[in-house]
């Protein structure tokens, strides 16, 4: 369609003779789109255009709007009075333009498109409407470019969800509601000949390693895949949650507002990368469970063997607090002891712990081999005497005092082999006991 076309490369002096916009509304003919060869409505401009009689309000406000060329011929509607509440009349024209462009991307993609749709209700009125194939409101195209604020561009895109409605957001430069809706940065062309194209919003995803990059394209290609379903709005559920260029620096998902905190909650993509997103998410997910449950049962073993230590050693503790009390020692009086069984053994020995196993007495060890960690069981220190048992014939027993000497042999049914290491008076001795007749 030619109409368009000549509006979308309107310099801006084709402005100057006032506020200019595409709809109006007849009595009897309805809406009026001037982006349309028809209008919309079967009619021809020139049954508009300076013919007396024609009374043509604004779609917005209601006020009177007359139909006129611009100095390069573009069609137009305007306000013989700038009304100051009416949007539609104060509209910008880099707004103009791009809605027009929409409008016209929607219609060259194969879309029944409208102009100023309005809610029957009137709770919102879309720049852009695309219909179905059936006549129902598939799609809102939205130029934002004034100042709105994240809690209100919300409220109106709930709007739109209520009603069944889906929509985009349109605009040139970065904003704090920039990607917390469904957007896209767009950039008008510079020069004729050029294509609208799309800036920011739009990314692939890869998978080695996990990253969104960003994607550069027409316009038209874009608004065209929106429409017929191959790109959809997408928040990222995989770890992967910025969108960066090939050099791992920061792209438009991160940074756009001026402050590192804004950061794009959601982007376009096509369907199958967002499948794939979803793919990866639940992949993480279970590689995260499983992680969990891995370290919930290595949590449980731990607190078992701590569970378990913490026996051993009450058990241990006891069993020293029994022995220290058995035998009268004390931790100085001990260290004289081994001294003494050191010197007078002349080996390198280590005492175990109080072992039942050894009638709660102290098994004696020689240390040897290169590194010393070759232990060989020699003794027993000072055991219960009424606990021997056959071991107290094959291992020597080692006492602290001539009195557990004869304690032991009081007990003997075989023959001992005892030493004794007094670490009170620095005795040393090593006896024989033989068992009473």
């Amino acid at each position: 369609m030619s109409v368009p076309g000549r509006i979308m490369t309107a310099e801006p002096e084709a402005v100057g003779e006032g506020p200019v916009q595409l709809t109006a509304e007849h009595a009897e003919w309805g809406r009026l789109d001037v982006t349309l060869d028809d209008l919309g409505c079967d009619r021809s401009w020139e049954e508009i255009h300076r013919v007396r009689g024609v009374e043509l309000t604004c779609p917005e406000c209601g006020g009177q709007v007359h139909a006129r060329l611009s100095k390069l011929d573009t069609r137009h509607f305007y306000h013989r009075t700038k009304p100051p509440s009416c949007s539609l009349a104060n509209e910008s024209l880099e707004h103009h333009l791009l809605k027009l462009e929409l409008v016209t991307c929607a219609r060259a993609a194969g879309f029944q498109a409208e102009l100023e749709v309005a809610a029957p209700t009137g709770e919102w009125r879309a720049d852009v409407m695309v219909f179905g194939s059936d006549g129902t409101r598939l799609m809102a195209l939205e130029a934002q470019l004034s100042p709105i604020t994240v809690e209100d561009i919300a409220a109106r895109t709930g709007l739109y969800e209520r009603d069944g409605v889906r929509v985009c957001w349109f605009g040139f430069r970065p904003r704090p509601w920039v990607g917390t809706v469904p957007t896209l940065l767009v950039q008008a062309p510079e020069d004729r000949g050029q294509v609208w194209t799309v800036t920011a919003g739009l990314a692939r995803l890869s998978t080695r390693p996990m990253s969104w990059s960003p994607v550069s394209t027409a316009l038209s290609d874009a608004v065209s895949w929106m429409l017929t379903g191959q790109i959809v709005p997408h928040k990222p559920l995989s770890s992967a949650r910025q969108v960066t260029a090939e050099d791992n620096g920061y792209e438009w998902a991160q940074g756009w507002t001026r402050s590192w905190n804004d950061v794009w909650r959601l982007w376009w993509t096509a369907s199958t990368y967002a499948a794939l997103d979803a793919e990866c998410a639940r992949e993480e997910a279970e590689a995260r469970r499983r992680q969990q449950a891995e370290e919930e049962d290595a949590a449980r073993r731990w607190a078992v063997e701590e569970e378990e230590k913490a026996r051993k050693k009450a058990v241990k503790d006891q069993a020293y607090a029994t022995f220290w009390g058995r035998t009268g020692l004390d931790q100085r009086q001990w260290k004289y002891f081994w001294a003494l069984a050191e010197l007078f053994l002349d080996r390198n020995l280590v005492f175990g712990a109080p072992d039942s196993r050894y009638g709660d007495g102290r098994p004696v060890y020689e240390r040897g081999g290169p590194d010393g960690k070759q232990w060989t069981l020699v003794g027993v220190a000072c055991p219960d005497p009424r606990r021997l048992r056959a071991w107290a014939e094959e291992l020597p027993l080692l006492v602290a005092s001539y009195r557990e000497l004869d304690t032991l042999a009081g007990r003997a049914w075989a023959p001992f082999q005892v030493y004794v290491f007094d670490p009170d008076t620095g005795e040393m001795d090593q006896e024989r006991v033989l068992p009473t007749e």
